[in-house]
């Protein structure tokens, strides 16, 4: 009887213990918690207030009127917004599938040693820190100008007439300037995740008479999983809100054949001066955001589930 009472006061003690040493972790925690809370979800809720009233900054005198879901009905019935819609998937997706390959592509490379390793590793880092504003001015007047671009001159030199990019080809176009300055990004999350790699798995793959190719579907590309998922979120959320390299090439044109959900938002709450509007399409942006990155994560893990067992 003694024995069982000294062994339930030493759980007792010791539960006691893991409380105290778990609280005050959670407690120091809290602020930061409810810091975080108050500067994404207070806009958020706000934005959602909005875009169920009729503001319209060029009409004062109406005044913040309830409308209900009026802004999403005449978002939605609108054929711009699904031309919009369609922009923003193909620039996204493009961007993140040109990303992921050549991202992947450029870690493979970097993690192996080769002579001026450092210089190759800084010249493909590099774009990355060039600003969104800087980097299509440099795209759009170096390198795709037709009459004093690199476009235009080598079209010059080999016989061919000058091709304006931006005019012709604006999505695409977008695409390439974006996926040049995400690349950088996605290659240094890759390249940790492969660094990360034992290289035991592979010796023991070898020993089991798997090829380069096997090694790189049934080793690499398992333990590069949770990689992909941390670079695909992290792509989605910042290529999908893209707005500086639009603003500075294309402005949106010709008409809203470049245009895309953040930039249809300027365009409706600065240029229309329509803040109910704007704010709908925001919230149908953060939505849509939700759903594709869901969806993209239950393909990721669907398709990898066995070979991450």
């Amino acid at each position: 009887m003694e024995m069982a009472l000294k062994k339930k006061a030493s759980k007792t003690i010791e539960h006691t213990n893991k409380s105290r040493r778990r609280y005050p972790t959670k407690r120091l925690l809290l602020p930061s918690i409810i810091f975080v809370g108050v500067v994404t979800q207070i806009p958020f809720i706000l934005t959602i207030f909005y875009s169920l009233h009729n503001w319209n900054l060029m009409r004062p005198d109406r005044g913040l009127t309830f409308i209900g879901f009026s802004n999403y009905t005449a978002i939605l019935s609108e054929p711009v917004f699904w031309t919009v819609l369609k922009n923003s998937f193909l620039l996204t997706v493009g961007a993140l599938i040109i990303c992921l390959i050549t991202g992947l592509a450029f870690a493979l490379l970097m993690n192996r040693d080769f002579i001026g390793k450092g210089i190759v590793r800084t010249m493909l880092v590099s774009p990355f820190f060039v600003m969104p504003t800087v980097s299509a001015i440099i795209w759009k007047t170096i390198l795709m100008n037709p009459n004093f671009g690199f476009a235009g001159y080598f079209a010059k030199i080999l016989g061919l007439p000058a091709i304006d990019f931006l005019a012709h080809y604006p999505l695409q176009s977008i695409v390439l300037v974006v996926s040049w300055m995400w690349i950088p990004f996605f290659m240094l999350i890759l390249l940790a995740g492969l660094q990360s790699l034992p290289e035991e798995l592979l010796e023991a793959a070898q020993l089991d008479g798997a090829n380069k190719v096997q090694q790189f579907f049934h080793v690499i590309i398992p333990h590069l999983l949770r990689y992909f998922e941390v670079v695909i979120l992290l792509g989605l959320m910042f290529i999908l809100q893209v707005f500086g390299e639009i603003f500075v090439t294309t402005s949106g044109g010709p008409g809203y054949a470049s245009t895309n959900l953040p930039f249809y938002t300027y365009r409706i709450g600065f240029q229309s001066w329509d803040v109910g509007s704007a704010a709908a399409v925001g919230v149908i942006t953060a939505v849509l955001t939700i759903i594709i990155m869901t969806i993209l994560f239950f393909i990721i893990r669907r398709t990898f589930r066995e070979e991450a067992a």
